[in-house]
This record gives structure tokens, sequence and C-alpha cells, in this order.
């Protein structure tokens, strides 16, 4: 016998597998978008994909969303998984891609934030924004000051 999380889980798989009409790009795979954002040589710990629910003020489903999470892993001090990441999405001054796949940023460009919430606190805590106008990528890099790991909370929604 099904219980309801399967039945769930069924009735979104459908959803993603048949797009809206006139809508032919596929969504990417979970393992796909995590491998495109996963610091190097880090250990993932679970993943998850499902319905972003969008929807407008009176509840109504506005657009097709998918929100793809994990929590990666590494024992590397943060400051080496925030200069990766700044490297990774922060061109140098002047920079000019050979190729529009390079970088992997949309035509319509994308916005980078970075902010530290750290001061005065028992947890380090780094946060990375990415905006695009189809997705919204955010990093959350923590480590506590007792702890042997830094994490990267990665959640990534996208409206295919």
């Amino acid at each position: 016998m099904f219980c309801i999380p399967t039945l769930a889980l069924i009735a979104f798989l459908a959803l993603l597998a048949s797009p809206p009409l006139g809508h032919t790009q596929e969504a990417p795979s979970l393992l796909t978008l995590i491998a495109q954002w996963k610091y190097p040589d880090s250990k993932m710990n679970g993943a998850t994909l499902g319905d972003a629910a969008t929807l407008n003020g009176a509840g109504e489903r506005t657009v097709q969303s998918i929100l793809y999470k994990t929590v990666l892993t590494t024992p590397d001090p943060m400051s080496k998984v925030i200069e990766y990441y700044k490297n990774k999405l922060t061109p140098p001054a002047g920079y000019k891609a050979d190729s529009a796949d390079e970088k992997a940023v949309p035509a319509s460009g994308r916005s980078v934030m970075f902010q530290d919430d750290s001061k005065g606190r028992p947890v380090a805590i780094h946060i990375i924004l990415v905006n695009t106008e189809k997705a919204s990528t955010t990093l959350v890099i923590s480590r506590g000051a007792t702890e042997a790991e830094t994490h990267i909370a990665w959640p990534h929604y996208l409206k295919p």
C-alpha cells in the first residue's frame, strides 16, 4: 500500500515529466545541478528536490518551480571554501568570457552577494546569494568553533 508521501512524490515526478504547453526545456537533474555548485572533494550529506510551490497572495500556483537542496561538508577551513566560491562566482575586473557557456552566466546576467554574519558569535556564518532571471542559489557556509568540518548548505530555486 502506498503512503501519502510516496503518492505525492509520484505526482510531483509526473508533473516534472510533463512540461506545460509550449515549454520544451527539461529541468536539470538534482545531481547535475549539485555538480555545478559542489565544493571540490566535499561530502554530500543527503539531497532532495521538490515542488517549490511558487504561489500568489491567494495561494494559487503561479509558475512551475523546483527546489533542490543538499548539505556538503569538508575538512577544509572556511576561508578556503569562501575563496573558492568567490573565485568561481566573481570574474576578475576587465574579464571577457571566450564563450557564452563560460562561468555559466545567463545572457540576462546575474547578481552575486556575499555576507558575513560571524562577528561576536560562536559559529562563523557566511552567506552567498546568486540570483538570475530564472534561478536563485544560496550558499550558507558555516563552522562552529569546535567543529572539525565546514558545512555548505545549498538550496537552489529554479523556474524551468
